[in-house]
């Protein structure tokens, strides 16, 4: 996913809360595909098999589903899904089990109660935001060893050194650029190559 405008959540979380006698459980679940979805569906409709109703919406990847499970259409899985894409989630299923209390909440009702569930279940929910992170090799001469430390300090991880003819730093760096000083402060014989490029995922 080349945009990295979305944020995952980090574990299972579990929610709940009670609307005129109704009972809602809003399970928020992580998953790396549609399938991997259906299958944790299953499970939570198995451990609620008395439940009256067990509404759903996921996005992984490109795929978007929701399903209102004989609720009012659009009034279950659809504001599900919209909660989903409001807080930017991805790789995620919601599913909220109602059990049914007798009092009838109307579509209003309903699209508001499974939304809110949700909602509750988010704010529960540690979130984790993509970030791209590139390994760079650093090789520099011995004699400005001290000038490449500073430059690296507080914007680079070194994550291995090695010496022979000259000194080589792998490092790890969210930005590129923050390299660049390293050709003033070794006068020019300082080089780094870029070794790998990931997306890692850290809080916030």
């Amino acid at each position: 996913m080349k945009n990295l405008d979305y944020k995952i959540i980090e574990d299972r979380v579990i929610a709940e809360q009670i609307i005129n006698k109704s009972k809602f459980i809003s399970y928020l679940v992580p998953i790396q595909s549609e399938e991997e979805g259906k299958e944790v569906l299953r499970a939570i409709k198995k451990e609620h098999s008395k439940a009256t109703h067990h509404c759903s919406a996921l996005r992984v990847g490109e795929i978007e589903r929701s399903n209102d499970d004989g609720e009012p259409a659009s009034s279950a899985g659809l504001p599900m899904l919209q909660v989903l894409r409001g807080n930017k989630l991805q790789n995620v299923i919601a599913v909220v089990v109602r059990y049914f209390g007798g009092i009838e909440l109307g579509v209003g009702g309903l699209i508001r109660a499974y939304g809110s569930s949700v909602t509750l279940a988010i704010h529960d929910a540690v979130c984790l935001s993509p970030q791209r992170v590139y390994k760079y090799r650093i090789t520099f001469p011995y004699d400005t060893i001290n000038e490449i430390e500073t430059v690296l300090t507080g914007q680079a991880e070194i994550v291995d050194r090695n010496y022979d003819d000259l000194v080589h730093y792998d490092v790890l760096v969210n930005d590129p650029t923050k390299l660049d000083p390293i050709q003033d402060v070794s006068r020019g014989q300082g080089t780094y190559e870029l070794l790998e490029e990931t997306i890692e995922f850290f809080r916030g």
